[in-house]
């Protein structure tokens, strides 16, 4: 069974099919129409031929009949003529008059009954096509049978028979192609309804809950089915909203908790058991911010008008993460372009996203190191560390939500990557992660440039 991936393409490939059954169907069907229309004209022409030879037949007062045709009639039957013959029979079958001398019957008959009867013969190189004819003459019935070669039939009617197929019936192709050409149009003005749905459901998302399938120009078959999805993504909504809404409370609840045990720790008096479980604070602490990076992040959408400056995120990234860098032994440096680099987006969206990045760096990379932030003057900023880099089957597994390489770690719940993913993706970029030249990886956010920025205000983050 043929499976079609559209139903246009089903609606179109089922009335190709039709039209060239059509093509072949109706010129078949004009033709039989046309040689039945002719038979039927050739029919009655022999039936008018039989009354009309029977107009000059009369039965005289001592029974015997007599014919007297004229002129025009006798030319017609003569035998130098050679397309028209008749013969005249009694009740009896007896031969009363004919046109070939012989006085035999056009068409031998067992019985001779009230009907009207066509008949056939091939008489050497002609073919005779007939009828026998009962007529009331002078009260009594008589059998008047004509017959026609049919060699010597009307031009006309041969012609439009014989040529029909080769020459008008391709006057028909055409026609269905300009009819196949006008359905291709109304598929197209019914479909597009659907196709305009299809495009709005794609921008459905966590970003963009609210959009719902439009009712209006739909074909009356799909509204109940528009209105189910729309029914079902009002359901999806509604949990999606209560979910993340949730995980921002819990993560915001978390925070004030996780303080109040800082501080607690640090009041500790055995300072090697205070550092492992301020540790461990800090890896909760950090989940929960992730926590509400993600929240965030599902929600979040740009607009043509949100522009930031690429630099100055990295050095406010930069500025923010040092103290946890050189706590780790480790130290921070932001090089490349030192002017402004602006980018579609906003700068407290892109903060968390490469924020995530250095932060990761920091934990991988070996004491002692670097890692690096460079911006680009294109719009692309890179974080390169020295730690043990990224194996290759993972690359395109790193930056889904919940996943880890190494899940016996402690202290992150594998969400910090795919927030980088999320942010990037609303902003219409793209993240990678290579091999660094000597050691480590290299993690690389492209972002649009925004052309003209330098003269836009740009309003802060709300």
């Amino acid at each position: 069974m043929i499976r079609f991936g559209s139903i246009r393409q089903r609606l179109i490939t089922m009335h190709v099919i039709a039209v060239l059954a059509a093509t072949v169907v109706l010129p078949l069907a004009l033709y039989w129409r046309i040689e039945t229309t002719a038979r039927n004209l050739h029919e009655r022409a022999l039936r008018e031929q039989a009354a009309q030879i029977a107009q000059y037949l009369h039965r005289q007062a001592d029974g015997h009949w007599t014919l007297v045709l004229p002129e025009q009639l006798r030319h017609l039957y003569s035998a130098g003529y050679e397309r028209y013959g008749y013969a005249i029979l009694s009740a009896s079958g007896q031969v009363l008059f004919s046109n070939n001398g012989v006085n035999q019957p056009l068409s031998r008959i067992k019985y001779l009954d009230d009907r009207l009867a066509y008949f056939e013969r091939q008489v050497e190189q002609s073919h005779l096509f007939g009828a026998t004819v009962p007529i009331r003459v002078d009260g009594e019935t008589v059998w008047v049978q004509v017959s026609e070669d049919e060699a010597h039939r009307d031009v006309l009617i041969d012609d439009v028979v014989a040529t029909f197929l080769p020459h008008v019936a391709w006057v028909v192709v055409p026609i269905l192609l300009a009819l196949l050409g006008v359905d291709l149009l109304i598929f197209h003005r019914a479909l597009h309804p659907l196709e305009e749905a299809s495009l709005l459901a794609q921008q459905i998302g966590p970003a963009r809950t609210e959009l719902r399938l439009p009712e209006a120009r739909m074909p009356r078959d799909i509204v109940p089915l528009v209105r189910a999805v729309n029914e079902a993504l009002d359901r999806l909504e509604a949990g999606f909203t209560m979910q993340r809404d949730f995980i921002a409370d819990a993560a915001h609840e978390l925070r004030t908790p996780l303080a109040i045990l800082r501080a607690q720790v640090e009041a500790i008096d055995d300072r090697g058991a205070a550092a492992a479980l301020l540790s461990d604070i800090e890896g909760m602490a950090r989940i929960v911010n992730q926590l509400i990076d993600v929240a965030e992040s599902d929600t979040l959408t740009i607009t043509p008008d949100d522009v930031a400056d690429l630099h100055a995120v990295a050095v406010e990234v930069a500025a923010f993460m040092a103290p946890v860098a050189v706590a780790a032994g480790k130290s921070l440096a932001v090089t490349g372009d030192t002017a402004p680099v602006w980018v579609e987006g906003k700068a407290g969206a892109l903060f968390p996203a490469i924020r995530n990045l250095v932060e990761n760096a920091i934990i991988h990379t070996a004491a002692g190191t670097t890692v690096d932030i460079a911006v680009a003057p294109d719009g692309r900023i890179s974080v390169h560390d020295e730690g043990p880099g990224i194996p290759a089957e993972w690359r395109d597994l790193i930056f889904q939500r919940f996943w880890r390489g190494d899940r016996r770690r402690t202290g992150g719940a594998g969400l910090g990557l795919s927030i980088v993913a999320r942010v990037v993706k609303v902003h219409g970029g793209s993240v990678e992660v290579a091999d660094a030249p000597k050691r480590g990886s290299i993690f690389s956010i492209k972002l649009r440039s925004a052309a003209g920025a330098g003269n836009v205000a740009v309003s802060p983050d709300p």
